[in-house]
């Protein structure tokens, strides 16, 4: 009898550090995660702006910029992986395509649509690496 009390608490607790240790590893994903989510609603409001031809610089101009400081978090949010070099590379890339958007102002929403476009270009190419 002793022995089965011993074996219903050692379940019991064992069920509940490992919930304990689930939680933790968890919680340790918010910050990669919240980079992407802001990233992805910056990309979602540009798209709405094109489609709603507000294609001005001062119309984009908020949304690149966050883009471009969020650019900063990638690597601290996401090293180590499994190819550290490779996925500084995506991270350059997309830096310089969102600095290109902001160093030159589309003339038009066809322009500033193409440099969304490069944008969005380095984020698949990352993803199509990375998160598989």
């Amino acid at each position: 009898m002793r022995a089965l009390v011993t074996l219903i608490i050692g379940l019991v607790a064992g069920v509940l550090f490992t919930v304990i240790a689930m939680n933790t590893l968890r919680k340790g994903t918010a910050y990669p995660n919240g980079v992407m989510a802001v990233m992805s609603a910056q990309l979602v409001q540009l798209d709405q702006r094109l489609k709603a031809e507000a294609c001005s610089k001062d119309d984009l101009a908020s949304n690149l910029q966050t883009l471009a400081a969020l650019g900063n978090d990638i690597e601290p949010a996401f090293l180590p992986t499994a190819d550290d070099v490779m996925f500084s590379t995506y991270a350059g890339d997309y830096r310089a395509a969102v600095d290109r958007a902001l160093a030159v102002p589309a003339a038009s929403c066809a322009d500033a649509d193409k440099a969304l476009d490069a944008i969005n270009a380095t984020c698949t190419a990352c993803h199509t690496q990375f998160k598989s």
